[in-house]
């Protein structure tokens, strides 16, 4: 395999790292930003000291966001770049991740801060199924499956580059073979012509040379990719 292959395959390696990298900087933490919502939630009910602060539920608010517009961009902008689509599985549950940080997004993107207060925040239905069932479970599973999914990418991808390599190991022993066989029968007619062929013998055994060669970089070929 030349340099220029192994590097396209490295880089392309780093750069799926790098894609699963920023996918879950901006998914992972919503999970703790739909708790601190959901504790909010559970102290305005309960008219008790407030430990989340107006601009915790601020940040909080920021992550959903942005992890929200992340996961809606997801296939589009992360994936589709590399040739990549989801499995069903993993579609499936994006579909779900999606639609309950949606849904989430519509009750706390109407809240404003004012005077260190939060104001306008009406949660509807079940909070807690929300965002600590729905939103966080949900985020951390998808994200658990992500990372899986472009590790068997990684691993696809050196797959490819093995089997690559052995299909040139396989010519390059072919092409060997064959100048070997052109150097015997050079030799043969050498021999058969007497003294008017030694000029073709020394040519004969150049050739000899060039197959042992061929032949040494198949073997070694075959053994690299063997250790790899």
């Amino acid at each position: 395999m030349s340099s220029k292959s192994k590097n396209a395959n490295s880089e392309n390696q780093v750069t799926l790292e790098r894609t699963l990298h920023l996918i879950l900087s901006k998914i992972a933490p919503v999970r703790v930003a739909a708790m601190q919502i959901l504790i909010h939630h559970m102290e305005a009910e309960a008219e008790g000291e407030q430990h989340v602060t107006a601009e915790d539920f601020t940040d909080a608010v920021r992550k959903i966001q942005e992890g929200c517009a992340t996961a809606r961009a997801l296939e589009s902008d992360h994936l589709a770049p590399h040739g990549v689509s989801l499995p069903e599985r993993l579609a499936k549950q994006l579909s779900g991740m999606m639609e309950a940080l949606e849904e989430l997004d519509r009750i706390i993107s109407r809240c404003t801060v004012s005077e260190g207060e939060v104001r306008g925040f009406r949660p509807v239905g079940n909070m807690y199924d929300l965002c600590c069932t729905r939103v966080a479970k949900g985020v951390s599973a998808f994200s658990a499956e992500l990372g899986t999914f472009f590790l068997e990418l990684n691993d696809k991808g050196r797959a490819d580059v093995k089997d690559h390599t052995s299909t040139i190991a396989m010519e390059i022993g072919k092409i060997g073979r064959v100048i070997n066989m052109v150097a015997t029968n050079a030799s043969i007619e050498a021999a058969r012509v007497g003294d008017l062929g030694k000029g073709f013998t020394v040519i004969a055994d150049e050739v000899k040379t060039l197959s042992a060669r061929v032949s040494s970089l198949s073997v070694s070929l075959t053994d690299r990719q063997k250790l790899n």
